[in-house]
């Protein structure tokens, strides 16, 4: 059994550190996915697939907001994560069997409203179950104090996944292919591990389920708002556009947002050590730095992007160059942004406040659905990003306006934020010179876009390191554990 810890006894600093190693890894996989997917298959059924799998995971939503109970609640001092979890797993069997009840008699007119093929269903109930199990696991992991792990976990499923796909490359040929495959290993790496953590789920009392409704009443709807506003364009153009808009757009994004998937993934350790703070009346002085901070990827990708767009472009996308750098440069721009209100946002949820943060979602939505809905039969995927822009801009007004209240602050740290600006001027003039000059001496289009992510990566990371000395802080501590895990490897 592994052995449990509150969410105040674990350090951010090494938990963010963790996490950000594994979520590097499981990023890039997710960003290759989108084009491993096209390659294997073809643009129209990675298009069908993103559009299934991104609405299985709103349906499911709701798990997702309970188990954020598990995850909030869990990690308290004084709490038992058993009686949650619990209640996480009956909630989950109750919403599958509803959920597959209420699909039966609507599945002919989801097929003649929307790119789902009748063939997609049986694929799509077995990539269900799989995505309930990775939810209620992530929040498990980090209710007994272990939010990195589940970054790790998603990069081994994720490198399996690839690796299975490329195998079968002759044979997977449809996104219900994609569906089972995916599902099948995502089944096999997490229900061993699930077990393995030792926490036995017990029927919940009147406080659990007294506790789990105060926050889950707006954890639940905010994170289906979450999701949606997540994933909102692929929503709207899988209806008013076509499977290849769905699939430019949604390529795009997965480069694009690179940078705030790392910051959604320290979000996870942010949450449980605010809410175990927050419980035991620690202060949390440290949120200003962790949430600016904690943007930095967002800088380094847009700084990439500005430099290499096109030629990410023409490996992705040869025949639709101008409509990917398009979106791909909208998307990473604004992703700025969405870095730093994803983890305002998780960290009010930590002080027991998930109904600031649906709200911030619901007035982003409203202000940003329209575009894509208005323009998206003409326009595709750039309408997409058009109206994914304008959602971000909305949200995080609305997060700095709330987190002002919340913690009498805006959670921004002016310092921090100037040196980011510093490395993406000086990371997008790196890796213009490396591009310019891999092309000139002609160069394949798939080597100047690994060199120029190097590039960028080196430019940036030097320049923070010699002008700030929290990077030179984290860089110090992040070799002390590499060492150290390399040492008890090598034991």
């Amino acid at each position: 059994m592994v052995q449990r810890r509150d969410g105040d006894d674990i350090d951010l600093l090494d938990a963010s550190i963790r996490t950000t190693g594994g979520a590097l890894v499981s990023t890039t996989l997710f960003v290759l996915s989108g084009l491993v997917y096209a390659v294997v298959t073809s643009p129209a059924a990675t298009g069908t697939f993103f559009f299934v799998s991104i609405s299985i995971s709103l349906v499911l939503r709701p798990i997702r907001g309970l188990s954020q109970a598990l995850q909030k609640i869990g990690s308290e001092p004084g709490e038992d994560v058993d009686p949650y979890l619990g209640l996480a797993v009956l909630f989950a069997v109750a919403y599958l069997l509803v959920a597959g009840a209420v699909a039966a008699p609507l599945a002919d007119s989801i097929v003649r409203r929307t790119v789902v093929s009748p063939g997609l269903f049986a694929p799509a109930g077995l990539y269900a179950l799989s995505v309930t199990l990775s939810m209620i696991a992530a929040s498990l992991l980090a209710a007994i104090g272990y939010p990195s792990v589940e970054t790790w976990l998603t990069s081994a499923q994720s490198a399996i996944q690839l690796a299975v796909l490329l195998a079968l490359s002759s044979t997977v040929a449809t996104a219900g292919d994609l569906l089972l495959v995916i599902a099948a290993v995502r089944l096999a790496v997490l229900a061993p591990v699930t077990v393995y953590l030792g926490v036995v789920p017990t029927l919940p009392d009147r406080h659990t389920i007294r506790r789990a409704w105060a926050f889950a009443k707006w954890s639940v709807p905010d994170q289906v708002l979450d999701r949606l506003s997540y994933n909102m364009p692929v929503y709207v153009l899988g209806v008013v556009g076509t499977p290849a808009a769905v699939g430019i757009y949604e390529t795009a994004d997965r480069f694009a947002d690179f940078g705030a998937t790392i910051s959604w993934r320290l979000s996870s350790p942010l949450l449980t050590k605010v809410s175990g703070d927050s419980a035991a009346g620690n202060t949390l002085a440290y949120l200003d730095g962790a949430v600016t901070g904690g943007t930095g990827v967002t800088f380094v990708v847009f700084g990439y992007l500005l430099a290499a767009h096109d030629v990410v472009a023409r490996i992705a996308f040869p025949d639709a160059q101008q409509v990917f750098s398009t979106t791909v440069l909208l998307v990473g721009g604004v992703n700025i942004l969405r870095g730093f209100w994803t983890l305002a946002s998780h960290a009010m949820e930590g002080v027991g406040k998930p109904a600031v943060s649906f709200r911030t979602k619901l007035y982003g939505l409203l202000f940003s659905v329209p575009v894509p809905v208005v323009f998206g039969a003409e326009f595709g995927a750039l309408a997409g990003a058009a109206g994914y822009g304008v959602m971000n801009l909305v949200i995080f007004a609305y997060v700095v306006y709330y987190a002002t209240d919340v913690f009498g602050r805006t959670l921004f740290d002016p310092t921090v934020a100037a040196h980011l600006a510093l490395g993406l001027v000086v990371s997008f003039a790196t890796t213009t010179g490396a591009v310019a000059g891999l092309e000139s001496a002609g160069a394949s289009p798939v080597a100047v876009a690994a060199t120029a992510a190097v590039t960028c990566l080196v430019g940036f990371s030097g320049l923070l390191l010699g002008v700030s000395a929290s990077t030179r802080l984290v860089a110090s501590r992040a070799t002390a554990l590499c060492l150290g895990r390399v040492r008890s490897v090598l034991r």
